[in-house]
């Protein structure tokens, strides 16, 4: 799963898009629709997730092979679809009727696998446009990743697609899984890596520059039960790449939040990409983990992918100009992620921090502090009803300790109150289970206030099997759930942040002003 070496010789095929037509930015009005109308012939790229026929080409039953591990993954039940396998030495693969070429094939193929020699693709592909196929995922290496020659073979297959219409993932990739239509072209031995799941919650999309990191969140992912749509390894990008699929993410109902993993863009494509982001942006969180940032790591992206790293300071006021959320790695990306795809997007940043145990309020205060945002006292008037309903050895200031004895009733006060005063944008709560006096019908009551607030919540729950039990409930209610102060907090920047995106100058941003 090296991912690519681009040569030069391949850059002018860097052009060869559908066109896509340019609009003004609109505002929330237009909604999906603006974001449609900027991204022509997304039904190219839907084939890719929704093919109804597949044929594998270079299908094996030898055990451990690439043909064999991606036919494996088309034979579960999940997959309703027809599945084909092509290699002219085998007249049966792990019982699925094996055909010398795909012009053998009786009936309609929508979409092609390849898993063959670089050396003999450009046949292969010859061999797709007589089909009439219109999508191919190239899982094979030896392209423009290894050199001249590989380039040239790049070149050749792009365009025999540009000629016949097929629109080509990869090459140098593992491909995609769609965790709904059950396509799945990774290469990866499920039970080596593991394959995520969707939420009846909220769904992130991720698009990785790199196969390995695409298979390692894959397996991540479903171990997390976070709940995921898609994942698309892009390889070499010799045709579709970040903006095709930022358009057509843009758009896709099962996907609330879209993630990328990049070393840098294409001199040709970088503008283009930004662009398209700062349309979607508006109506869908997106998020990025970009490497690259130091000499070395630059040296090191230009071998692995032949990007265009440049300076990180550029990147980051490109993603700024595009309301693009950076993470510092992977964790972070889908602990904000989490967030967005949950709970509605902040309307300013002023945070009410509540929990039973007062060290955890005093770690969470330190990392809201740290990310920029405010963290204001009641008025005196809210804490003045505070003081009335709640015991007075209860800390009422910010953060609000109602110390380790406390039901689910002190919780309700304070979020009764809180709620109705319209002080407070974002709500971090530390539930501490440990104690027998507050039971698990705080998840209910937390996830109502959630609800009927239209707040956002983030709740902190440290602890063992027990608490992480809770912490699934919660999470199958809509509110997210993290293990540490520090996760929370950057959990609610993050929604802060986007709500800076959602709101525009309607956003209440009050950090720095009120030193209280």
């Amino acid at each position: 799963m090296n991912v690519v070496f681009r040569h030069p010789t391949r850059y002018h095929m860097a052009s060869y898009k559908y066109s896509k037509c340019p609009i003004s930015n609109t505002g929330s009005s237009t909604k999906e629709v603006s974001v449609l109308a900027s991204c022509a012939n997304l039904e190219d790229i839907d084939v890719f997730f929704h093919a109804k026929s597949v044929a594998i080409y270079g299908a094996s039953p030898s055990p451990n092979s690439v043909g064999q591990a991606i036919v494996q993954n088309f034979l579960k039940p999940q997959y309703e679809g027809k599945i084909y396998a092509v290699n002219p030495k085998y007249s049966n693969v792990l019982g699925v009727p094996c055909y010398p070429t795909l012009g053998a094939i009786p009936d309609p193929v929508d979409m092609v696998v390849v898993a063959v020699p670089a050396r003999i693709t450009p046949r292969i592909f010859e061999d797709i446009a007589a089909k009439g196929s219109k999508a191919a995922i190239v899982v094979s290496g030896g392209f423009s990743e290894t050199g001249p020659r590989g380039a040239e073979l790049e070149d050749e297959i792009v365009r025999i697609g540009r000629k016949h219409g097929i629109r080509i993932i990869g090459p140098n990739c593992v491909g995609v899984i769609d965790t709904l239509s059950h396509i799945d072209t990774f290469f990866l031995p499920e039970y080596r890596c593991g394959r995520p799941r969707p939420s009846n919650v909220a769904n992130i999309s991720l698009v990785s520059q790199s196969g390995a990191f695409a298979a390692a969140i894959s397996d991540w992912t479903s171990e997390m039960g976070l709940g995921i749509s898609k994942i698309i390894s892009l390889g070499n990008k010799a045709d579709v790449d970040d903006d095709d699929l930022l358009c057509y993410l843009g758009q896709d109902d099962t996907t609330q939040v879209i993630c990328y993993y990049t070393e840098g863009y294409d001199k040709d494509k970088g503008r283009s990409f930004f662009d398209t982001a700062k349309r979607i942006s508006k109506e869908k969180p997106i998020l990025v983990v970009k490497s690259g940032r130091g000499a070395r790591a630059k040296e090191a992206s230009m071998s692995h992918t032949g990007s265009l790293a440049g300076s990180d300071n550029i990147a980051d006021a490109a993603y700024k100009q595009a309301w693009i959320i950076r993470a510092g790695n992977f964790e972070e990306m889908f602990d904000m992620a989490k967030a967005l795809a949950m709970q509605p997007p902040a309307k300013g940043d002023r945070v009410l921090m509540v929990t039973n145990g007062g060290g955890l309020g005093v770690m969470t205060t330190d990392a809201i502090e740290a990310l920029g945002l405010s963290q204001p006292h009641p008025s005196p008037e809210l804490e003045a009803r505070f003081d009335e309903r709640l015991p007075s050895y209860c800390a009422v200031k910010n953060p609000i300790d109602v110390v380790g004895d406390a039901g689910s009733e002190r919780y309700d006060v304070v979020f009764e109150e809180a709620i109705a005063s319209d002080e407070f944008d974002i709500f971090i709560v530390g539930m501490l289970l440990q104690t027998p006096s507050l039971g698990m019908e705080i998840t209910n009551r937390l996830a109502n206030y959630s609800r009927q607030s239209g707040k956002p919540f983030v709740v902190i729950s440290m602890g063992g099997s027990f608490t992480s039990k809770a912490g699934e409930i919660m999470e199958l209610m809509g509110v997210p759930t993290y293990a540490t102060g520090e996760k929370g907090a950057l959990a609610a920047k993050a929604l802060a942040q986007y709500g800076e995106v959602k709101y525009g100058k309607d956003f209440k941003k009050t950090f720095g002003a009120d030193k209280s």
